[in-house]
């Protein structure tokens, strides 16, 4: 009877360590391939996280030409569609977004409908929304919106912070900032502004709303600052206090765009003529155009104005009168006009 051969111990370990060994130097290969990806996603979602639009655009244009598939992560979709939204591709987004049934793209469209100023197509997505919470944060969201401030605190304080995500989160406190500001109640605006700050301190709502408050409170410096660093928030939905201290603000540091984007606002309010009438007093005594000035200044009081600034009319009126009779007395001395 033949005996079998023994194989030796070391050609069995060298045999056994062979497939290690690929499998090892596959899974570098991979890594090392798969390194730009890695690096890419995570700088996408550090973008996103810091709501950085320039980093957020160059990445995604990397993910498209590299890694389109990458697109499928839900995060990165998220972050599409919030730079989208954010530069205002409206018609594609819309086009897209209506193809789903999912609650999350439709709170996106939702927000489109809002930020396109189209309050029956908003409340239509509202009750197609499955989550309670979600649907309360819209109907909250819309309320604000349209000035129904006190419908839209009631509706938003009833939804637990634990059944929203982040982002909503930070969505439903500037929501109710902004209602508790457009009803004079400064404590719980900045109360609620402070919780959304806490989420997330770079969300384009919060700094927008920051630069708000600031104006709200007389803190020039800071709301001078924070214009340079964000958009303002979307003046429609304030009333007419701040949109007085925005415009004032705008004549202030000189920005022609914003200070004409606030007229219109203006426009809109019960007793918004007024106030831009009032404006326009205001810019021409900076002028030194003070017989302008009274006139218009008159005419805003005879207008009615709004109790917040009808005092501080009456007195800028009173100057611009004296700085006319001034002129008169000088013109009367001089002789010259």
């Amino acid at each position: 009877m033949s005996r079998r051969k023994r194989v030796p111990k070391r050609n069995r370990r060298n045999k056994q360590a062979l497939p290690i060994l690929i499998s090892g130097i596959l899974i570098l290969i991979l890594l090392f391939a798969g390194l730009p990806y890695f690096q890419h996603i995570s700088a996408y979602r550090s973008a996103v996280d810091r709501y950085d639009f320039t980093a957020l655009s160059q990445e995604l244009a990397w993910i498209e030409e590299n890694g389109v598939w990458l697109k499928r992560i839900p995060f990165i979709e998220k972050g599409e569609l919030w730079l989208r939204l954010n530069q205002g591709e409206y018609e594609e987004m819309e086009l897209e977004l209506v193809q789903y049934g999912d609650d999350g793209h439709r709170f996106w469209l939702f927000q489109l409908y809002l930020l396109r100023d189209r309050p029956e197509e908003a409340e239509k997505v509202i009750a197609t929304l499955q989550n309670p919470a979600l649907q309360k944060l819209a109907q909250g969201m819309l309320w604000a919106n349209g000035e129904d401030n006190e419908k839209a605190v009631s509706t938003l304080l009833t939804i637990s912070d634990r059944d929203l995500s982040s982002e909503d989160q930070v969505l439903k406190n500037i929501a109710l900032s902004r209602s508790y500001l457009t009803l004079g109640k400064l404590e719980q605006a900045q109360k609620s502004w402070q919780i959304a700050a806490e989420i997330s301190s770079t969300h384009p709502l919060v700094l927008g709303t920051e630069y708000d408050l600031a104006l709200f409170t007389g803190q020039w410096g800071r709301a001078k600052e924070l214009s340079s660093q964000s958009a303002p928030a979307h003046a429609a939905s304030y009333g007419e206090q701040v949109l007085v201290k925005k415009a004032l603000l705008a004549l202030v540091i000189g920005d022609r765009e914003s200070y004409e984007n606030t007229l219109k606002a203006l426009e809109t309010k019960d007793k918004g003529k007024a106030c831009v009438q009032y404006l326009a007093g205001i810019k021409m005594y900076e002028r030194g155009e003070f017989a302008q000035a009274a006139e218009n200044l008159n005419g805003a009081i005879q207008m009615g104005l709004p109790d917040f600034i009808e005092k501080d009319a009456a007195q800028a009126l009173t100057q611009a009168q004296e700085r006319v009779e001034a002129e008169g007395a000088l013109q009367a001395i001089t002789g010259k006009r």
